[in-house]
């Protein structure tokens, strides 16, 4: 496995702007009103789209930055914080440094912006603005679908094995409404690893304890499809955690390809570039592994389409929690478990 950091997008030329220098307090009008209104449909183009670039980077801010982040949001606080402005008192401190990761992302994904800024029209921010918001949502969508099916083929172990497949069978039609908490197998990986031993007592009563709520599915309890198969310490919860072999399958499908999976290998030659190919990745980080994480989650469940709330479960919080356990890279387990990613 192998994927980060890549080489930046740069937009293609385009005439000096002959706009003079706009105020900090125009381009935060315009943020703002990108922030609340809802934005209009922005057209792919066919390559000669000048807001092609910005959809396309939108697509990569998903799975490299915060695949919850907002655009408008988080450069009105970007703008505001390099400015030396006033910033949302309401916004906490892990909520403005998660801003602030996504806006200065954005920025390192294209150098160019930030000193465009000082010179940029209120008007051409929102576009941009709304081009990378769009690629955010088309990368989402382009991702959920590329492993809604094929997804259910990596949840056992044996993947070649009937007698490991999915009981009943998942039919490949647009409803999930029989996934997730719905289906037995596709429960226990859901299932809070701390009642798994009580859900696999008799799974159908766990399956209603997790309908009901008696098994409570919040991100402050890890899933049991994020641990490595039978590792569980609930002295030391770290053991085989996020080492599953299902996350590491749809790691393989987004950014190798799918025949990287059927393979069981690390490569793939495909006609079509891969995302660790097309992005330049070199190496797989925690942002990455976050992402795969929420993109399975989402795929087992019975969520029918990105989301960030499923019943209980907040997968923004879920999401920055993984990120916070592979911070503390002078922590032995962080440091392990990345190089596990990347062997």
């Amino acid at each position: 496995m192998s994927s980060t950091t890549q080489p930046s997008t740069q937009p293609s030329s385009e005439p000096p702007s002959e706009n003079p220098k706009h105020t900090t307090e125009e381009l935060l009008n315009a943020l703002t009103n990108s922030n609340t209104k809802k934005a209009k449909k922005v057209a792919d183009g066919d390559g000669s789209d000048p807001m092609e670039i910005y959809r396309n980077v939108g697509k990569r801010a998903i799975a490299l930055l915060d695949p919850f982040g907002v655009p408008a949001k988080a450069f009105l606080i970007g703008i505001q914080h390099d400015k030396g402005g006033s910033i949302d008192d309401a916004l906490t401190p892990k909520e403005l440094e998660q801003h602030l990761h996504f806006y200065n992302g954005i920025l390192k994904l294209i150098p160019s912006l930030r000193n465009e800024l000082d010179t940029m029209s209120p008007g051409r921010l929102t576009n941009i603005i709304k081009a990378i918001t769009k690629g955010m949502s088309d990368g989402r969508s382009l991702d959920l679908a590329s492993v809604k099916h094929k997804g259910m083929k990596y949840v056992p172990l044996n993947m070649f094995s009937n007698a490991d497949a999915l009981d009943p069978p998942i039919p490949e039609i647009s409803d999930k409404s029989r996934r997730g908490i719905y289906h037995k197998d596709l429960a226990r990986f859901l299932c809070p690893r701390r009642d798994l031993d009580e859900f696999d007592l008799d799974c159908y009563a766990g399956m209603e304890a997790l309908q009901g709520g008696d098994f409570s599915m919040k991100a402050s309890k890890w899933p049991s499809g994020f641990y490595e198969d039978g590792d569980y310490d609930p002295e030391d919860k770290t053991l085989g955690l996020f080492r599953n072999h299902t996350i590491v399958r749809f790691y393989k499908h987004l950014f190798i390809g799918p025949a990287a999976v059927m393979n069981e290998s690390s490569t793939c030659q495909a006609s079509k570039p891969s995302k660790n190919r097309l992005w330049g990745l070199q190496s797989v980080d925690r942002y990455i592994i976050a992402y795969v994480h929420i993109i399975t989650y989402i795929t087992v469940s019975h969520a029918q389409h990105w989301t960030q709330i499923i019943g209980e479960m907040d997968l923004q919080n879920l999401y920055w929690r993984i990120i916070e356990m592979l911070e503390d890279t002078s922590d032995l387990w962080v440091r392990e478990t990345l190089a596990w990613w990347n062997k």
